[in-house]
């Protein structure tokens, strides 16, 4: 009797250290130039990520496919390129360049899933095309336009204003923007937009107090590489740096607002070390991992101002959570990303109906900013540049 009971406690542990317990979500189109269907991606939703099935995915690129079950290795060539990566890990090459993803890739039902930002992120790496993603209709579209990754360090030639001397310098970053749009509510609102709006009422109320001064990575309606987000923060010298987000997901359940600091060490909140990740290690600078490493413990706190604000307006959400954030890495300040609410919740899409959501929103995000500014840390070891 004990060894049967044995048995079946070993076949127990078995199935659930090879499957993930998860939740389908509706399929996603896959559409190519014109808007012909090349096929469908199932999507699955595991701890709050959506993954999508790699063997699917060489389906429809007709890629080749090699596995090393010992060493959990999978090597995939899609468009002459080859793809190298391993379950449970963040890291993965294409063609011997090393990129991170947002979730390690695991295993589904003894499928290997990948996480979704593969198709938005590293996708038009390898495929050469420019790929977006309409949120509204579930659908990713190909570009027939060639894909061109932005350059590492933003032009000089941009243009960046005069700085406020003596001045306790706030850097607010709509998110997106331009052609870029976001997320999208089935009604058509436009993160872009609420992301702007939110910004531009910030500044408005930060200009009422004595010696802080707000300075917006763009004013309009315009699309700005994270290149020429950070260099336009860091030649302001600004003290903190705030990305203002809507976020959206194919399942209706997720709601709330959600908290994000860079950090080398942490990807979303679970807890894997980057610099004793041995897989493909890449080449970093020093001043790449500036926002991570040098302002980590200020970036939380002022996290933690924020959430406890938009707690005070009666917000509900997540605590904050350390990630890699590579449009914050090269940041000289401590630095927070902000998803408000999400467009994708009929519940949270009420709130941002209301009048006054924009105002109650912003002047939250103000009083972080002060109780930030005034807490005896900052005072320590921020003072006016």
């Amino acid at each position: 009797m004990k060894t049967a009971s044995y048995i079946s406690f070993l076949f127990l542990l078995l199935f659930i250290s090879s499957n993930v317990f998860t939740d389908e979500l509706q399929p996603l189109q896959v559409l190519y130039g014109d808007g012909e269907s090349i096929g469908l991606i199932r999507v699955v939703e595991h701890q709050e990520s959506n993954y999508v099935f790699l063997d699917e995915i060489a389906k429809i690129f007709s890629a080749t496919k090699k596995t090393e079950p010992l060493f959990k290795r999978i090597t995939i060539t899609i468009n002459g390129k080859k793809i190298l990566l391993t379950l449970n890990q963040y890291r993965l090459q294409v063609d011997n360049e090393d990129f991170v993803l947002s979730n390690p890739p695991i295993s589904i039902s003894d499928k290997a899933a990948v996480p979704f930002d593969f198709l938005t992120d590293i996708l038009p790496i390898i495929l050469g095309k420019k790929i977006s993603l309409d949120k509204e209709n579930w659908e990713l579209n190909i570009s027939s336009i060639p894909f061109v990754r932005e350059n590492e360090e933003a032009s000089d030639s941009q243009d960046i204003p005069e700085i406020v001397s003596e001045s306790y310098r706030v850097i607010i970053d709509p998110g997106h923007g331009g052609y870029d749009v976001g997320a999208r509510s089935k009604a058509g609102t436009l993160e872009k937009d609420l992301n702007l709006e939110i910004a531009l009422n910030m500044k408005e109320i930060l200009s009422q107090y004595e010696n802080i001064y707000a300075y917006l990575t763009h004013k309009e309606d315009v699309y700005m590489t994270s290149s020429e987000r950070i260099n336009f923060a860091n030649k302001l010298k600004g003290h903190i740096y705030i990305s203002i987000h809507f976020n959206s997901s194919p399942s209706e359940k997720q709601s709330g607002f959600r908290t994000y600091v860079n950090s080398t060490r942490m990807w979303m909140g679970k807890g894997l070390d980057l610099e004793a990740d041995i897989f493909s290690r890449p080449k970093q600078s020093d001043n790449s991992k500036n926002s991570a490493k040098l302002f980590l413990p200020q970036s939380k706190k002022l996290a933690e101002y924020i959430t406890s604000n938009l707690e005070n307006i009666h917000l509900t959400g997540e605590p904050y959570k350390e990630t890699f954030l590579t449009s914050m890495n090269k940041l000289t300040m401590p630095a927070v990303s902000v998803e408000i609410l999400y467009l994708s919740n009929p519940q949270d899409l009420i709130i941002i109906s209301r009048p006054d959501f924009i105002n109650t929103v912003s002047n939250a995000l103000v009083q972080a900013v002060i109780d930030f500014k005034s807490s005896s840390e900052v005072a320590t070891e921020f003072g006016m540049r």
